[in-house]
């Protein structure tokens, strides 16, 4: 069943690498374990590079009886594609990566995957979690079929030799931000830089001011066909959209992550909203004192303060139901024992609680954003990406692009999104 499904993961794969955990690409002897891991992290990734360091050190503990072959395919709709595929040929490979998505819950729904909440509980190991980690996991019913392997804030990063330039403080409430961004557009400066070409961090842009009045309730009922997008929320947060949209860098619908980046690297943009995940890039301005950061502003009156903002755990680890064997257990457990401080020495904010290595040098920049991590509220902002089944995420996505260039009317992206949202509710 395994090599058949090994098989199919190398046919599917075009851009993939595979590894073994005893560090050949031949096929394991019949009394070796093999445990298997589509993943749709960047190979050589921090993530990547911790688990395979795990795998090792535990395959060469179990003497060379246990391996871990790692599939991976890190261009994301590529990935579900091979997954969705994988799975509807019964070859579902005995770890996944996923979001809380609707399709994982379908395959919740079909008994496929794991109760992690349970697995975790029962082992003991619930509390070894960040709290916030965990719930980010969660379905909207509180229950998780997933497990996390990162911890991020998000933030944006600004220029402080910008700011100061023009007298601009760091803006508390969304009318500041607006106005700073004005000034700066009225002085000839791009205010802000953006990734169209993947889309999500354009995405963040709509999502927040609906973060602000409701927290995850109005994302929640427009996921489920209980709201419009033309709700009162829906056309506040549309119009900060617009608003915000405008002061976007030009052609930003075709600038792509890396662009965007150095974009506000060099200096070409003001302000930059991206994760922690970034802080080696971020490093250098930080320490020179010309790259500053602050967190999404407040508005007044709303349900969200200003110590809540996007915090997330990344696409979690899912099991098999039909293999999570003992063995597979006793592996999850090690990753779960030794993966925080190998991931923290990796500059990198770890889910699982721990105090930080003496061992490692870690940056002032890295220790100011793990303080403000343990002084978070208790909402967060949780990817509109992870609530939408995957066409209306496409169709938001899509029209979101037109809508920041005003080349697509308002009332017409509310109609293509509540029926998209209506059709697959109906369906």
């Amino acid at each position: 069943m395994k090599k058949k499904m090994l098989s199919m993961l190398l046919a599917l794969s075009m851009a993939g690498s595979a590894f073994m955990a005893g560090g050949t690409m031949a096929m394991a002897e019949e009394d070796t374990v093999t445990v298997t891991w589509f993943t749709s992290r960047p190979v050589d990734g921090e993530i990547d590079l911790t688990m395979r360091e795990i795998a090792e050190q535990y395959s060469e503990e179990q003497g060379g009886s246990w391996q871990i072959e790692i599939m991976t395919e890190t261009d994301r709709p590529s990935y579900l594609q091979k997954l969705q595929t994988l799975i509807a040929g019964g070859e579902m490979p005995d770890i996944i990566d996923i979001d809380a998505t609707p399709y994982c819950q379908e395959l919740v729904d079909a008994g496929m995957l794991v109760d992690v909440s349970e697995f975790l509980t029962e082992e003991g190991l619930y509390d070894s979690f960040e709290p916030t980690a965990l719930a980010y996991q969660e379905f909207t019913n509180g229950t998780m079929y997933t497990l996390p392997l990162e911890y991020h804030v998000e933030m944006i990063w600004y220029n402080i030799e910008i700011f100061d330039e023009y007298g601009l403080d760091v803006p508390e409430t969304m009318d500041d931000w607006l106005n700073v961004c004005a000034t700066l557009s009225e002085n000839g400066i791009t205010p802000i830089s953006v990734d169209g070409v993947d889309r999500w961090p354009v995405l963040r842009y709509l999502a927040m001011m609906a973060f602000r009045e409701t927290g995850n309730d109005y994302i929640i009922d427009l996921s489920e066909g209980n709201a419009s997008m033309g709700d009162e929320t829906g056309l506040n947060t549309i119009e900060f959209f617009q608003e915000i949209g405008q002061y976007f860098q030009e052609g930003f619908a075709a600038t792509d992550y890396a662009t965007a980046q150095a974009m506000f690297l060099d200096g070409q943009s003001a302000m930059y909203y991206i994760g922690d995940w970034e802080i080696a890039a971020m490093q250098e301005g930080y320490d020179n004192g010309t790259i500053g950061y602050f967190y999404m502003p407040a508005i007044e009156d709303g349900l969200t303060g200003a110590d809540e903002f996007c915090v997330n755990s990344g696409i979690g680890m899912a099991f098999n139901s039909e293999t999570f064997d003992e063995k597979t257990k006793d592996f999850i457990i090690y990753v779960i024992e030794n993966y925080g401080t190998l991931y923290a020495e990796r500059d990198q904010m770890s889910p699982i609680k721990g105090e930080l290595s003496e061992d490692h040098e870690f940056s002032n920049l890295y220790l100011q954003i793990y303080e403000d991590m343990q002084n978070i509220g208790e909402q967060f902002l949780k990817p509109w990406d992870c609530y939408l089944d995957s066409n209306t995420c496409t169709v938001m996505e899509d029209n979101l692009l037109l809508l920041a260039t005003d080349d697509i009317s308002v009332d017409d992206f509310i109609s293509l999104v509540d029926t998209a949202i209506e059709e697959y509710v109906g369906g």
